[in-house]
């Protein structure tokens, strides 16, 4: 049993190989004379977040309305002291407060609004740009049978490259 078994094997492989060259195809092996890295240059954009702080004026006001009052009343005062008669004194007063508001409002508009600075964070997104190499493949130059041929390859081969060789009868 164990012969049987064994030459069933060797058939086997004696009808493997019948096949392999029926088709025509064999695997032979060529010298490289030489292999070269291509490369590519390629731009690569990548979004980078900067950020600074910077002062910044902030506006306030301070005044809430006494420039107004305070100028109406001393305005009113002041009119009223110029008056010789009653009638003139309410007259000097209603002018002199009307003048008087006027006046301490003016004054209250220049005095209020005051700068300060304060510090704010500002951010932007900017686009950099860098240059990188990558590899297309590897030029490769053998020689087969006394020719010498030329083919890109993902690899380097090294020393010897595998070829698959076909045979076609001529009719």
């Amino acid at each position: 049993m164990k012969t049987i078994l064994i030459g069933s094997f060797c058939l086997s492989l004696m009808a493997a190989a019948a096949a392999s060259h029926a088709g025509g195809v064999m695997f032979e092996e060529a010298e490289v004379i030489s292999s070269r890295a291509v490369f590519e240059s390629v731009a690569v954009q990548t979004p980078e977040r900067s950020c600074w702080v910077e002062q910044v004026p902030v506006s306030y006001r301070k005044d809430h309305g006494v420039g107004l009052v305070v100028g109406g009343v001393v305005g009113g005062a002041l009119g009223h002291a110029v008056g010789h008669k009653k009638r003139n004194k309410q007259v000097g007063a209603v002018v002199g407060s009307v003048l008087g508001a006027t006046l301490g409002n003016a004054i209250a508009k220049n005095r209020r609004h005051g700068h300060d600075y304060e510090s704010r964070q500002r951010c932007e997104t900017v686009k950099t740009v860098r240059h990188e190499e990558r590899l297309l493949g590897y030029d490769v130059e053998y020689e087969y049978n006394g020719v010498v041929h030329q083919v890109r390859m993902h690899s380097d081969p090294g020393q010897h490259i595998k070829l698959r060789v076909s045979h076609v009868p001529v009719v």
